[in-house]
């Protein structure tokens, strides 16, 4: 699809909308709910009126607020807000907030973040696009990494809640990052861009050096600005229905793009191993899973596109939830039930040893 064909205003699950009183009428009613207000900022928390509400603080900060309304029905969910814009610097701050709690987890964050984004770098033209999340608001942090946002830093002990410190953490977007993620294309580059190009043809280089001159792994350790180019950990788990088919998804983004794979993601800093398939899986498909055991571990090494990975799968077993897709229009593109003897492709590599294991398994049995 051309990009001039895009509808910058739509996904696939909600729509920008021009926000009016009654979206206002609904912003105050959202701000009853002591949970709404300690997520969406570091501020007092307190109900607010209509009139303290709506688009006309975000357009005083030099910005632009969208109302989100569902395709489905046209129900008003949330909004969404570019704001504090640089124009000479090209950067700017995003904010979003969905109201009520039966909104949340279905994908409609998500789909609102991807369009906000793609409406900042394409339509306002920017280069950079940042936020603030407290760290105890975990649900919302994943929702921004899977984005494509990247963590910056953190303002130590920012923020006291009910007696108890957290940290502020910084993250950011910049336009090439987002344009490589979506294979959408960009009318700039920035000299970060630029940067990166003559490290990654410099990093080439050395790579090339090294083969030639057939050292070992122990004798040569490639650098990009000093920082040795390390492997990624990785979880998958395999989960079987009551009819023995595996839940695999398709991934419409790296690593392993247009492949089906089972669900996983990778594992964050200070984060054991089980607790991330557990999290990934109910961000991924909704479904609360208990792990029965290890399956193996597989290793997928792609020097054509700077990855190696490192991926522990985990046999598990449903313990609550219907899969559904929460990725929809964004990292996953469908996904499905498949019989172990009846598997589409092409499948992710990482995928292929944890269902040779299940089938050893059964085959056993």
């Amino acid at each position: 699809m051309a990009p001039r064909h895009l509808n910058a205003f739509q996904g696939s699950k909600v729509r920008l909308a021009a926000p009016c009183p009654e979206d206002c009428m609904r912003l105050a009613r959202f701000t009853d709910s002591y949970d709404y207000l300690r997520n969406l900022d570091t501020d007092i928390a307190v109900p607010l009126t209509p009139d303290e509400t709506g688009s006309s603080a975000v357009r005083r900060d030099n910005g632009f607020e969208f109302a989100l309304r569902t395709l489905e029905d046209n129900r008003f969910i949330g909004f969404t807000a570019l704001y504090r814009i640089e124009w000479n610097n090209r950067s700017a701050r995003l904010a979003i907030g969905i109201g009520d709690d039966k909104d949340r987890g279905k994908g409609y964050g998500s789909d609102a973040l991807a369009l906000i984004i793609r409406y900042g770098f394409h339509e306002l033209n920017l280069n950079r696009i940042a936020l603030e999340v407290i760290e105890y608001n975990e649900a919302a942090r994943h929702a921004y990494l899977k984005a494509g946002f990247r963590e910056e830093g953190r303002q130590r002990s920012a923020v006291l809640r009910d007696g108890t410190h957290y940290d502020l953490i910084s993250m950011s977007i910049l336009a090439e990052e987002w344009a490589a993620q979506t294979k959408l294309p960009l009318a700039f580059q920035s000299t970060h861009h630029q940067g990166h190009q003559q490290t990654e043809n410099s990093l080439n280089s050395r790579l090339l050096a090294a083969e030639e001159s057939s050292l070992s792994d122990s004798d040569a350790k490639v650098t990009t600005d000093d920082a040795p180019l390390q492997p990624r950990i990785g979880v998958g788990a395999v989960i079987l229905n009551e009819r023995n088919e595996v839940l695999l998804v398709w991934r419409n983004r790296q690593p392993e793009q247009y492949t089906w794979s089972i669900p996983g993601g990778k594992v964050d800093p200070y984060e054991s191993l089980e607790t991330a398939v557990i999290r990934e899986i109910k961000e991924e498909v909704d479904l609360e899973i208990a792990i029965e055991g290890l399956l193996c571990t597989a290793e997928t090494i792609r020097p054509e596109q700077e990855e190696h990975w490192i991926s522990v799968l985990y046999f598990t077993r449903v313990i609550r939830g219907i899969a559904r897709n929460l990725e929809e229009g964004g990292a996953i593109g469908e996904i499905g039930w498949f019989p172990l003897n009846d598997l589409p492709s092409p499948l992710a590599r990482f995928t292929v040893p944890g269902l040779q294991a299940v089938m050893q398994l059964y085959s056993k049995d």
